[in-house]
């Protein structure tokens, strides 16, 4: 990793981890499992930005690993189980790998290829992640929602996966839209992304 995109990566990965703390928090009165539909299309949006600002594909990794890791500091809250913090890590991880991906079929002008590859994403993660479950069911036992039958699989994977495919493309167009609208160039620097770290963290343990 370059230094000079330092700022890019802990701007973004912060953002994410201040959007997990204060939206995931409001969302987590949804309807089960629904949370991810609206998520993941934040994070995989602030990833691709990432990405397009650094022009380097490692950079969608990193971000989510900051991401991952203001997450982790929920392992420091008494009362909470372990499992509530380490899938959501995982998952984030997993989101990052499927962007990374897809990243190359994803340039605003080639729309067909473009929403192709975010519904792959879409629909990739949550694929992995019932892997990650399954495996984490035979071992531990642990009872998880979305692989007690094969119909509540299914509606994890499509009908949740399309319904955040079509978000991320909502969002994601919607983001460039505005970009181009406002021709925005401003690049973030550590004087901006490391107070908003720190917000991350503050944030992730109080909410």
């Amino acid at each position: 990793m370059k230094k000079e995109y330092l700022p890019v990566i802990l701007f973004f990965g912060a953002l994410w981890g201040i959007l997990e703390a204060t939206l995931g928090y409001v969302l987590q009165f949804l309807p089960p499992l629904v949370s991810g539909s609206v998520m993941f299309p934040i994070g995989a949006t602030l990833m691709i930005i990432a990405f397009r600002t650094t022009k380097s594909q490692s950079t969608i990794f990193w971000v989510a690993a900051i991401a991952a890791l203001i997450k982790s500091v929920n392992f420091l809250l008494p009362g909470l189980p372990p499992i509530k913090t380490y899938n959501p890590m995982i998952a984030i991880m997993l989101q990052s790998l499927v962007v990374f991906a897809v990243s190359p079929m994803i340039e605003p002008k080639r729309v067909p290829l473009t929403l192709a590859g975010l519904t792959l994403a879409s629909l990739g993660w949550r694929t992995l992640f019932i892997l990650n479950v399954t495996i984490n069911n035979a071992l531990t036992g642990f009872p998880f929602t979305m692989i007690a039958t094969p119909a509540a699989t299914f509606a994890f994977i499509v009908h949740l996966g399309l319904m955040g495919a079509l978000f991320l493309m909502l969002l994601y167009y919607g983001v460039q839209l505005v970009l181009m609208k406002t021709d925005l160039r401003w690049k973030p620097n550590l004087v901006t992304a490391l107070p908003l770290l720190v917000l991350a963290v503050v944030l992730t343990l109080f909410l």
